[in-house]
């Protein structure tokens, strides 16, 4: 798919320039002026048509135990984990040229991303095959690991006295408080 989106700049370049090398005067001048153009643009698409299979294979996605990961870039590696407490949604978008190939990208986010489908998602899974079979599978996750943490913690404070319970929130305000003191020294 980024291969087709490459050619078609490309091979419209490539008509546009025969067109004008047909069309314009034929003076020494205007042929080296327009074959000079022609080369430093395939300079610049010959860069582009080496960078996609690169980055095609830099891209890794994980669904672990406990999150979401993903990983891509040839230049610049970007890698992002997002856990299952922290993810709130997961989109589907898929355009034209998408659906032909039947792939598409997963929008994963959370509170802290917002913004209309994925535009600002924490994580973006980018030629998914089986959209909606992964984004099941890793919404289930994200339930059962939610609900799995929220019986632990229920179990957990069951165990406590009230006494316990107040002293463990002693703790933690005063730690909160000391923290804010800290950032405002």
């Amino acid at each position: 798919m980024w291969f087709i989106g490459w050619a078609i700049p490309f091979i419209i370049g490539l008509a546009i320039w025969a067109i004008l090398l047909l069309v314009i005067p034929p003076s020494f001048l205007t042929r080296f002026i327009f074959g000079l153009v022609l080369a430093l643009w395939l300079l610049l698409m010959l860069p582009i048509a080496l960078w996609i299979p690169a980055f095609y294979s830099s891209i890794e996605y994980i669904i672990d135990i406990d999150s979401v990961k993903g990983k891509k870039g040839v230049f610049w590696r970007k890698s992002v984990t997002v856990p299952f407490t922290k993810i709130t949604n997961i989109d589907i978008t898929q355009g034209p040229l998408q659906r032909i190939f039947s792939i598409g990208t997963i929008h994963v986010q959370t509170a802290g991303a917002g913004g209309p489908q994925g535009t600002q998602s924490e994580l973006r899974l980018l030629g998914i095959r089986n959209l909606d079979g992964i984004k099941d599978a890793t919404m289930e996750k994200v339930r059962s690991y939610t609900v799995s943490r929220v019986e632990q913690l229920k179990e957990n404070v069951a165990q406590e006295s009230d006494s316990q319970i107040l002293e463990r929130m002693l703790k933690e305000l005063t730690a909160i408080r000391r923290a804010l003191e800290n950032k405002q020294a």
